[in-house]
């Protein structure tokens, strides 16, 4: 399989041409706002934080630590399915990323090594 050599390295030619036909780079874009999304929810009272009050109430439970998170707000299982529900989310949308990206790949040169 000839190798050629656009700007960004050597890719397959023979892989490039499909691809040049098909693939959507918008999708990357995509993979881009997607990603922003759950970036948004790792600052200040995101998932971060929700994962501390979570670890609060197990420890309170599981070991028997003094109180250090309000009672009047979900179950430890409510708190412990939401968090779950989310990552859960986001596994999904990591999977389709890396599907979006996956044919990249294939205009690996021959003459590199697979990483």
């Amino acid at each position: 399989m000839p190798d050629i050599e656009p700007p960004y390295g050597v890719v397959d030619a023979d892989a490039l041409q499909p691809l040049q036909q098909r693939y959507d780079t918008t999708i990357i874009q995509q993979a881009v706002d997607l990603f922003d999304t759950i970036r948004a929810r790792c600052g200040p009272h995101g998932l971060r934080d929700d994962l501390l009050h979570l670890h609060g109430m197990a420890h309170t439970v599981i070991n028997g630590a003094s109180l250090s998170v309000p009672t009047d707000d979900l179950t430890l299982v409510e708190q412990a399915d939401c968090i779950l529900e989310e990552l859960e989310d986001w596994q999904l949308v990591l999977d389709q990323m890396i599907l979006a990206l996956r044919p990249l790949q294939d205009l690996r040169s021959q003459t590199d090594d697979p990483l």
